[in-house]
């Protein structure tokens, strides 16, 4: 929250006990319910005072204490300024169940400009929060509907109508819309969840006639403006915008990573968080180390894509404390190695057996007589000395329940809990684009990067003859591409 004012700002937020409101019936707690339901939710901090220009960092946090959904109302008051009624929403899924994470009820595609030969692919995301793979379906009546009233031209096409959600995944669904009248459409298209319920969202889009500007989005700061709690890194920008790039372009931009903890890190690039994502978005280096305050260039390219589409996508990075990580390796080795040495070894705890003080030595020394016949008479039976591996008749017996261990054998009995690895702080870069027809593009291609192997991969292929192949060396083949390359942007540009 940042003060963009010349006098300072105090703010409070307010729950319902302050305000004096009665919650309504579906948010009272349940009976019984050992807590209210506002202490589930916490802001921190709750009221303070911000400078002018001055950036303060807000800690919204819930309990999953049950199953469920919970609501609550907050109200933001300013000093001698404006209130804002803020909906806190909190949801706890079961174990072994899909949920899917619906955050609003509809959708506004990217303006589209009339007549247009390829329209743009555009997504909606839908994210599973649960820990079981979702899958969905969604329902084409609404659009074959919508085809029929505007005389057989599809307005909205759903590119893929089925799939599946991995647990804590995103989905994006592809639609494309091709608007026939400089107006705003609106559908309401159904989304079945298998084995749940149906959602209805509703997608909004607008026709726009050619040269019309589109709609200025509400600007998102590029940049941290200050940094969180136990924040091991911070990036130069925190979004990258690749604007309107011409199909088959590979484009690039630079970011830096920058070391804000008191000890070494190490960084990792995820950009695997959604199957486009994947594929659309390319990091380079994947992976490195960074020193207290140093800092990495990172190089982050665009793909080249055949067809138009819009792009919103995030891609992760992971910053790991190598000090913490050290000590978590070194503890979860002695773990492994204490646990196997428990395996292979044992102690023996039984006491010591007793020597008897007297032993009956008479039988020792007898050795039977070679005049002893079968008819002479044995010796006496006498009871025979203890052995000293025969163990005491009291070790065998029960302990009472009155028995008790010794703090010794309480510490050798306890069970040694695994090391806990060390949570990694993550940074999130967005990323947006649009990449457009490279017809679009006549007069001013020489800024932009356009591989060949792009645009002859997503060529057609045809069938060639093997006895008219033949072998090149790999300075002709980059030679060649070079040339084609040339010719083509002359081509294009002319």
């Amino acid at each position: 929250m940042k003060n963009s004012g010349k006098v300072p700002a105090k703010f409070r937020f307010l729950f319902p006990p302050d305000l004096c409101l009665d919650m309504a019936t579906w948010a009272q707690d349940e009976p019984g319910d050992g807590g209210m339901m506002q202490e589930k939710f916490n802001i921190e901090p709750r009221q303070g005072t911000i400078q002018p220009g001055e950036t303060l960092s807000l800690d919204f946090s819930y309990r999953h204490d049950g199953e469920g959904c919970d609501e609550l109302p907050v109200l933001l008051k300013l000093s001698r300024g404006r209130e804002i009624m803020l909906q806190l929403r909190g949801v706890t899924v079961k174990s072994g169940v899909a949920y899917p994470q619906i955050a609003h009820d509809s959708h506004t595609l990217h303006p589209v400009v009339i007549g247009a030969d390829k329209a743009p692919i555009q997504y909606y995301e839908l994210y599973n929060g649960g820990d079981c793979q979702l899958s969905y379906e969604v329902l084409p009546e609404s659009l074959e509907k919508l085809r029929e009233e505007n005389y057989g031209c599809d307005i909205l096409q759903c590119l893929q109508t089925s799939g599946r959600v991995a647990p804590h995944s995103i989905a994006q669904i592809p639609f494309v819309f091709s608007p026939l009248e400089q107006k705003t459409y609106a559908v309401e298209v159904p989304i079945i969840i298998l084995g749940g319920e149906t959602r209805k969202i509703t997608i909004f889009g607008q026709g726009i006639l050619p040269g019309e500007e589109k709609e200025k989005e509400t600007e998102i700061p590029d940049k941290q403006a200050v940094l969180l709690k136990d924040q091991l890194a911070m990036l130069s920008l925190d979004t990258v915008g690749f604007g309107t790039v011409p199909s088959f372009s590979l484009t690039k931009k630079i970011i830096f990573v920058t070391n804000t903890n008191s000890q070494s890190i190490t960084f990792r690039w995820n950009t695997a968080t959604t199957p486009l994502c994947n594929d659309v978005v390319s990091v380079s280096p994947l992976s490195g180390t960074l020193a207290p305050g140093a800092s990495a260039m990172v190089e982050v390219a665009l793909k080249p894509f055949s067809y138009p589409a819009i792009f919103d996508l995030d891609v992760i990075c992971e910053v790991t404390d190598d000090a913490k990580e050290a000590s978590f390796l070194a503890a979860a080795a002695k773990f492994a190695h204490d646990q196997e040495q428990e395996q292979i070894t044992f102690t023996i705890t039984e006491p010591k057996p007793r020597t008897p003080e007297k032993i009956d030595k008479s039988m020792d020394n007898w050795v039977a007589s070679e005049t002893l016949n079968k008819y002479h008479t044995l010796p006496p039976i006498r009871a025979l000395a203890p052995s000293p591996l025969d163990r005491p008749t009291k070790s065998c017996t029960k302990r009472g329940k009155h028995h008790k261990t010794s703090p010794e054998k309480k510490n050798k009995e306890t069970v040694a809990c695994p090391p806990t690895a060390p949570k990694p702080f993550y940074l999130h870069l967005r990323i947006t684009g649009e990449v457009a027809d490279i017809r679009q593009f006549p007069d001013n291609l020489n800024g932009f990067d356009i591989p060949l192997s792009a645009i002859t991969a997503a060529a057609p292929s045809e069938g060639t003859d093997s006895e008219s192949s033949t072998n090149a060396t790999g300075a002709e083949v980059d030679t060649v591409k070079n040339v084609l390359s040339f010719i083509l942007k002359s081509l294009l540009e002319d």
